[in-house]
């Protein structure tokens, strides 16, 4: 949930502005990044949105998609509301994000 909140501001504050956002896991050395259209030196593009280099996934949010993303992200603003687990679904992009309580890997 800790970095599930984290999404809707990642998603607003800087895909939106044509910058990347990376989740690095606490685990190990596992790491998703959320990476704009204009980010330059990515593994992604509209034909890989979703790309895994090793341990790393980069996930392509194209310009049409953020706000979307973001609307449907919403939830997060309000995290005492929500039921867990959540899923978030795109089908359209072959995404979904799902949103797990803090304690389920503690």
């Amino acid at each position: 949930l800790e970095s599930g909140i984290l999404l809707p501001l990642a998603i607003r504050g800087r895909v939106r502005h044509g910058r990347h956002f990376t989740f690095k896991s606490v685990l190990g050395d596992t790491a998703i990044t959320l990476v704009a259209a204009s980010v330059t030196g990515t593994f992604v593009d509209a034909d890989k949105p979703y790309v895994a280099h090793g341990p790393w996934l980069q996930v392509l949010i194209p310009e049409d998609f953020i706000e979307i993303m973001a609307t449907s992200l919403e939830p997060l603003n309000n995290p005492d509301q929500l039921t867990l687990p959540k899923t978030f679904f795109w089908k359209e992009r072959k995404l979904a994000i799902t949103i797990l309580s803090d304690g389920r890997y503690q």
